[in-house]
């Protein structure tokens, strides 16, 4: 009789602790293991409802993304933690829901730090990709992505970067560095070149590389070092000037376009280049014309022609390299 009781219990026992693991909320689970709820579920249930059928997982990715900053524990916790998801797909999903709600994910940046580090490459690019989106501030940011740029997301990295605009300085050398190498593919060093320029004013200390840079071979990587200048500014200034006005010549239309931009921007000091920027108000490329007009309007407004003098439409097209 005491041996059937035991078994009795045991299970019942057994029968309770499958209810409390199989419940479909998993609330009991959640409490038991401390962790963070949204919606009065815990971090385990979306993980689930992230890796059901579509229609489910909209619903959640839709109800996590409103919830804004009070979901974003949820988030961090399928990213990292005793709930980080098995699925990797619900591990992205999680880090790019803390992108789109911005600012108020900030509380989430341990997680997306770490997430960096993640053993899946694709939730690595993911969580540094939401690093600024989510509103990380450069400081523990910064090193991360820097680090990151000699790795195989350096494209990631680099755009990542960009956007935390001057912030991002200490990450110049390796930039510079980037751009320099040859042996790194196209992408990365033209992202490279743009990604100094986001820097601004504070990244002067590039501009030889940048220099050396208008006479790469491939036009993508000359186009955004051109348009880095316009974006440093007159730091740039008188160096890049006569490289920029070599660029004016350049077979590219969008190579040109963006060197006589960035005369542009760097304004009075680049006075000098005035006859060659008018010699583009007839350049055959209308994004070219353009782009002219703007500059000539900023270094020399009373040398701006009028309107009825402008070639309205060139008499030839040449189209940009694919």
């Amino acid at each position: 009789m005491k041996r059937k009781g035991l078994w009795i219990a045991t299970g019942l026992i057994a029968v309770v602790v499958a209810s409390i693991f199989l419940e479909p909320t998993q609330t009991v689970v959640g409490l038991l293991l401390g962790e963070p709820f949204f919606e009065g579920r815990p971090a385990r249930y979306w993980a689930r409802s992230l890796a059901a059928g579509p229609g489910e997982q909209a619903d959640a990715s839709s109800r996590l993304q409103q919830g804004g900053g009070q979901a974003a524990p949820v988030l961090a916790a399928m990213l990292s933690g005793k709930s980080a998801a098995k699925d990797a797909e619900v591990r992205c999903t999680s880090a790019e829901l803390l992108a789109k709600i911005g600012a108020d994910a900030t509380s989430a940046g341990p997680s997306l730090l770490a997430g960096v580090h993640d053993r899946d490459p694709h939730v690595q690019a993911v969580c540094a990709a939401a690093l600024p989106k989510a509103g990380i501030p450069a400081k523990a940011a910064v090193p991360v992505l820097t680090e990151l740029l000699k790795s195989d997301h350096v494209v990631v990295a680099a755009r990542a970067l960009s956007e935390y605009k001057e912030e991002a300085a200490e990450s110049l050398p390796v930039l510079v560095a980037l751009l320099s190498d040859q042996s790194k593919s196209t992408e990365a060093r033209w992202n490279a070149a743009r990604t100094i320029g986001r820097i601004g004013p504070a990244a002067d200390g590039a501009v030889p590389a940048l220099i050396a840079a208008l006479d790469d071979p491939e036009w993508t990587i000359r186009e955004h070092s051109a348009e880095a200048f316009g974006d440093i500014g007159p730091n740039a200034a008188p160096e890049a000037i006569p490289g920029l006005l070599r660029m004016l010549n350049d077979p590219v239309a969008r190579v040109r376009r963006d060197a006589v931009r960035s005369l542009g921007q760097i304004g009075k000091a680049a006075l000098e280049s005035v006859p060659d920027i008018k010699k583009l108000l007839s350049d055959p490329e209308e994004l070219v014309q353009k782009a002219a007009l703007t500059a000539l309007g900023k270094i020399a407004p009373d040398q701006v022609p009028p309107a009825g003098n402008q070639d309205e439409k060139p008499a030839e097209r040449v189209s940009d390299p694919k």
